[in-house]
């Protein structure tokens, strides 16, 4: 229903229920504000936004006050103008600023108003602080409350934004001040230093303590996260060839003014000094001496460009043409831009004439990708995060600790509990953060997905709360899957899984009459033997119930780092060409051999947990790895270590000397997110621009020159035929923006993207058919990617590793909120490692007490493989026999202890069960 009213005698219609602040906007009428921020629940509280309605006695906050049919509104006059300066005054008088923050740049709404009103803040603020000024020990948040106003945005956008409920107020009339929890410091007050209070604060008072006296930014360059999968975007703040600082961009698409610790405070280890800045080669390399036996492969020598590339071109070019092109293995990175992982994708295939190119989504999603394809022919997450925060009615996370995994996206499924009341369910066999919001969390046993999920969908048949309407309409294969749930009644599935009986109905009764649901999943569901058969029960239980194709429905693998679901999309995978294009289809071939210009394997290419084993075995002889570093990332360490030793060449494209380097031939400097320009895709199809905010660090370079150019130089040796006059033969690219016009010429699925649509804000998610083409937000509208989606039975099979009397105890293995894969970024950023500097390792009480863990918390872990040592958390978040550790630590190296057991279809390894024995270390003595 819509609402007349008169505002500074302009008329405006407006929805039933909208504010006079918000009506007044729509005129381009600005009434002062401080309390009042859009993204948060009114409050009415500083009085600044007071307007004269006809008829009331007193000023109103406009903030709060709804429109009426007929209302006459006044934003100025001489009263208004008085009482604001009056308010102004006596904020003014509790407020001090003691200069530490002066030259910041910091938009200060409080002195920005006061100068707006005439009024003097130097000379009207209080002439002494009443606190200590950085009162408390945060490394993230600096807090000043001589600063604050008491204005609560902090307060509400602590509990409406991050869904964390860390600041309240505390006393009462003058000493009323915000203070974290019942008064302790933020990180025991469950602070999860996002710094949305900072980013909501509208006079300093919580302010970014890495950045504090920095000065002002010089220029302010908006680019795309370099972590996680969820593509948040924020603005790098810029001086002197340094970042100063990362503000949110309230128009960012996915996140808005929402960051979590990692984007916020994780930028510091661009400026590191531990960056490579010049390539490096070995001197026996140099000296036209073998390379020595063993690990050691002797000194580094700094050399130019030139000299690094000719080397690293000879060689893989001489590995080529000695042991033919499949000796060569090619590892593309999901850290990387789109445009850098289509070059390496046309380096493998055109430039080397190998299929053997594979990044870490071998070791992530791949399970996902190949299960959701045979469901409903396409591997991609199915809907956007907004539609699944804001328009679904229940919500399924599976093997997902999306709060430290996905942050962002985390803080608005909680907010889709708390706003909403949305119906979550959680399962889990831990009890991850996100539990608190569960209306239900099952704590299935490791590795018994497949029962649970037959189990539940048991249940929903038998209670007649499939969608027969849809199911009939739109599958396949369905009396075959019927049949097999046959096989998982409930009291067999509680005896497998652990989970009661009563709590299988209770989910399965929230899913069959709740729509629609969303089910989310990482890699709790993927990294399994199973992996591919989880999946396709995620996928039988979605057209189950009929939640496919509809907003606030689908399927929602949330993608582990930025780039991931991009270096799909761009080929960096054995068995597919960018858009996913089949290599060993003739049609999709021959495309691209006109497209480049070279004859093209037919022959599958070898994964990532297929290469390295391989290196083993003589069959793959040198490597080109960019951004990868699977002595970190891989399973049964030593062995990838072993094999690593026995390439002949290896030259590693990085920004950092990693664990992997120390195997590596050439190194080559490659630049930061914040140095280059192009694109990444996020988890929900969405393509975005990265901008370059800083000049290269000493001589590093983008990865697209150095692929470029090393491709140039291999095919300059005349050893492979390329017939230039095909329309993208050549290697000569002047920017990304060339880059990605290519990619959009081969690539279907990209056709319509290019940098001129997404530089002017356009919000595109693949499929992008043509220039004129709004991009997809929901796939499998109507039909599926297929045609009709198909059901397919899936069997339990118990892991591969099991624990016995040697080896008692389970150990799964996942990350933490405030680090980052391999940790080669997040241990580089000082205020990261100052909150979390040390590998844990999760353990029950029971199992603590079991061992005498006390003061003495040092444990050493021991599977089949090796052993490792870290420091014990014992927590409740694990249940009896259980341990959780992260491998974001190299001196506590968990993938040592993890088996290299694969899925057989889509040969992702098993990360999530591993057999362990679990020790106490006796620590030195203190002298």
């Amino acid at each position: 229903m819509m609402v007349t009213l008169t505002i500074d005698g302009k008329t405006i219609q407006v929805p039933e229920g909208t504010t006079v602040l918000e009506a007044a906007e729509q005129l381009g009428i600005t009434i002062p504000t401080l309390c009042y921020h859009k993204d948060l629940s009114p409050y009415g509280g500083c009085r600044l936004c007071v307007v004269e309605v006809k008829g009331a006695r007193t000023p109103l906050a406009s903030c709060t006050l709804t429109v009426s049919e007929g209302m006459e509104v006044k934003t100025q006059s001489p009263g208004l103008e008085a009482s604001r300066r009056m308010v102004l005054e006596l904020l003014l008088s509790n407020y001090h600023d003691a200069g530490y923050a002066a030259n910041d740049g910091r938009f200060n709404e409080l002195e920005h108003w006061a100068s707006a009103h005439g009024l003097d803040v130097k000379y009207l603020q209080a002439k002494a602080p009443r606190f200590e000024i950085n009162s408390d020990p945060s490394p993230a948040i600096w807090v000043d409350l001589n600063k604050c106003i008491l204005c609560t945005r902090c307060i509400r956008a602590c509990a409406e934004v991050q869904g964390r409920f860390v600041w309240g107020l505390a006393e009462r009339g003058f000493d009323s001040h915000i203070v974290a929890g019942s008064g302790e410091p933020l990180l025991e007050a469950r602070c999860e230093s996002c710094g949305a209070c900072v980013a909501y604060c509208p006079t300093g008072a919580l302010d970014n303590k890495p950045s504090v006296g920095k000065g002002k930014a010089e220029k302010v360059v908006t680019t795309t996260c370099t972590y996680c999968g969820v593509g948040c975007q924020f603005d790098l703040n810029v001086k002197d060839g340094k970042i100063l600082r990362v503000t949110s961009n309230p128009n960012a698409p996915v996140n808005g003014m929402r960051l979590c610790v990692k984007g916020r405070y994780g930028y510091q280890f661009v400026h590191h000094p531990q960056r490579l800045t010049r390539p490096l080669v070995r001197q026996y390399l140099l000296e036209g001496k073998p390379r020595p036996a063993g690990a050691d492969r002797g000194p580094w020598v700094e050399v130019d460009w030139d000299t690094a590339l000719n080397l690293t071109a000879q060689k893989l070019d001489d590995a080529r043409l000695q042991f033919g092109a499949d000796s060569v293995g090619i590892l593309a990175s999901a850290k990387c831009t789109n445009e850098e992982n289509y070059l390496m994708n046309k380096l493998a295939r055109q430039v080397i004439g190998t299929n053997n190119i594979d990044h870490c989504a071998r070791l992530c999603h791949s399970s996902t990708v190949a299960g959701l394809a045979l469901a409903y022919g396409s591997g991609a997450m199915s809907n956007t995060m907004k539609d699944v925060a804001e328009q679904s009615q229940a919500l399924f996370v599976i093997g997902s600790n999306t709060t430290e995994q996905h942050p962002v996206f985390g803080t608005m499924l909680r907010q889709a509990v708390l706003r909403r009341g949305v119906k979550l369910i959680v399962a889990d066999p831990r009890r991850i953060d996100l539990c608190e919001f569960a209306t239900l969390h099952l704590q299935q046993r490791p590795g018994t997905d497949i029962a649970l999920l037959n189990g539940l969908m048991y249940i929903i048949l038998e209670k007649g709360w499939a969608d027969e309407a849809f199911i009939a309409e739109r599958t396949e294969n369905f009396d075959a899957f019927r049949e097999n749930l046959k096989d998982y009644p409930p009291e067999k599935v509680a005896e497998i899984t652990g989970v009661p009986v009563e709590q299988l109905y209770a989910a399965a009764e929230i899913m069959g009459t709740h729509k629609p649901m969303a089910v989310i999943w990482a890699m709790g569901i993927t990294q399994h033997i199973v992996g591919v058969q989880n999946v396709l029960s995620l996928a039988n239980l979605q057209m189950l119930l009929g939640n496919m194709g509809i907003p606030g429905g689908g399927v929602n693998p949330l993608r582990g780092q930025n780039n991931v679901q991009g270096a799909c999309d761009m080929g960096g995978l054995p068995d597919v060409y960018p858009g996913y294009q089949k290599v060993t289809l003739d049609e999709a071939r021959q495309r691209f051999e006109q497209a480049w210009g070279a004859s093209l394997s037919p022959n599958l290419g070898m994964t990532v947990t297929e290469m390295i084993p391989a290196a083993c075995e003589g069959k793959i002889k040198a490597m080109l790895i960019m951004g990868e570093n699977p002595v970190m990332s891989d399973p049964d360490s030593n062995h990838v270590r072993h094999c690593l030793e026995r390439l002949d060449f290896m030259a590693l494209i990085e920004i950092f000397p990693s664990e992997t380097s120390v195997y590596a031939d050439v190194l080559l400097p490659a630049v930061t997110f914040a140095e280059k320009d192009g694109t990444f895709t996020n988890t929900e199809r969405r393509i975005q621009r990265v901008r370059q905010a800083i000049d290269p660090i000493g001589e590093a370079r983008p990865d697209w020159i150095i692929l470029s150019g090393l491709a140039k130089r291999i095919l300059q040796r005349g050893n492979r035929k390329i017939d230039a006059s095909a329309p993208f033969a050549g290697w000569e690219y002047t920017s990304p923006a060339q880059i990605m016009d290519e990619v959009a010429a081969v690539t279907p699925i990209y056709a319509g993207v290019d940098y001129e649509r997404l530089d002017r804000g356009e919000s595109l998610q693949w499929p992008v058919r043509g220039k004129d083409h709004p991009g997809t937000p929901i796939l499998h509208v109507g039909q599926f990617t297929r045609g009709r989606g198909k059901f397919h039975p899936t069997v339990h099979v118990p892991p591969a590793d099991q624990p016995d009397g040697q080896f008692p105890m389970i150990l799964t293995t996942g990350r933490v909120l405030y680090h980052w894969h391999g940790g080669e970024m997040t241990r580089r950023a000082e205020t990261l490692m100052a909150i979390y500097d040390r590998p844990l390792v999760e353990i029950s009480p029971e199992d603590a007490e079991a061992l005498g863990v006390n003061g003495n918390r040092r444990l050493r872990l021991t599977s089949r493989r090796g052993s490792i040592e870290a420091e014990a958390w014992v927590t409740d978040r694990v249940p009896p026999g259980l341990l959780h550790a992260n491998f974001h630590f190299p001196e506590s190296p968990t993938n040592e202890l993890t088996i290299a057991a694969l899925d057989p279809i889509s040969k992702i390894p098993d990360f999530k069960v591993t057999a362990v024995r679990v020790e106490l270390v006796k620590e030195p003595e203190k002298v």
